[in-house]
């Protein structure tokens, strides 16, 4: 698998060299595409689990979501070679809108190590308005959780399974108190609108509470 990797990005290093914006763009259209794709999927899944019941989904639905995990996996890792082998030269100018959202989404769902080497360019981004004040604190949200962190704007939240249902947690949050104002400066809403938009998303209970700390929360897991 790293063999394959390591090949996969000696060639897009290759690749995208004589690329030109347009061509690039669509790169990162089908990149999207596939990352959203195998998400939507699991969601989809996910809220008919919640709201429908283990016992009345078929079993071959249920087989499908460690396939889905696998698929997003690799489409992650696929993405992340890509991306890596775009950056190599600094972030590239004169690509669409779509394409630099393209770029903080393969970042979002990086692995660690690659979320880091991705952050300036996407700090960069931001200061020219190439991606929005909201992408960049989510993606700040989401290295924190990966740091195992407090997050800043609750933008990042965790799945757990409890008594055979699932409840989505909100990540601890540095500055509860300050947390909507936080929000507000980068345009997102408040985290009471955003904790009943996940609800209604998800289909399962949302749970935001201010006291809980990271270790209380890795524990239930």
């Amino acid at each position: 698998m790293k063999l394959q990797l390591l090949l996969a990005a000696v060639w897009c290093t290759l690749s995208l060299d004589a690329q030109t914006p347009r061509e690039i763009d669509s790169l990162l259209s089908r990149a999207r595409e596939r990352d959203q794709s195998v998400r939507q999927a699991t969601l989809m899944l996910l809220k008919r689990l919640n709201t429908e019941g283990a016992d009345h989904l078929p079993v071959s639905a249920l087989d499908s979501l460690p396939l889905l995990s696998v698929q997003t996996q690799q489409i992650d890792r696929e993405n992340t070679a890509l991306l890596t082998a775009l950056l190599r030269h600094g972030l590239p100018q004169g690509l669409s809108p779509e394409s630099y959202s393209a770029i903080w989404l393969i970042s979002d769902h990086a692995d660690l190590k690659s979320q880091r080497h991705f952050r300036p360019f996407l700090k960069e981004a931001t200061r020219q308005g190439l991606i929005s004040r909201e992408d960049f604190a989510t993606f700040t949200d989401r290295l924190q959780l990966r740091r195992r962190k407090p997050q800043t704007y609750g933008t990042q939240s965790r799945i757990l399974t409890l008594d055979g249902r699932q409840v989505i947690y909100i990540w601890p949050i540095r500055n509860p108190q300050q947390v909507n104002r936080f929000r507000r400066e980068v345009g997102l809403d408040s985290i009471e609108e955003y904790i009943i938009r996940l609800k209604e998303e998800a289909g399962c209970e949302v749970i935001y509470d201010p006291q809980l700390s990271i270790r209380r929360l890795l524990k239930q897991e």
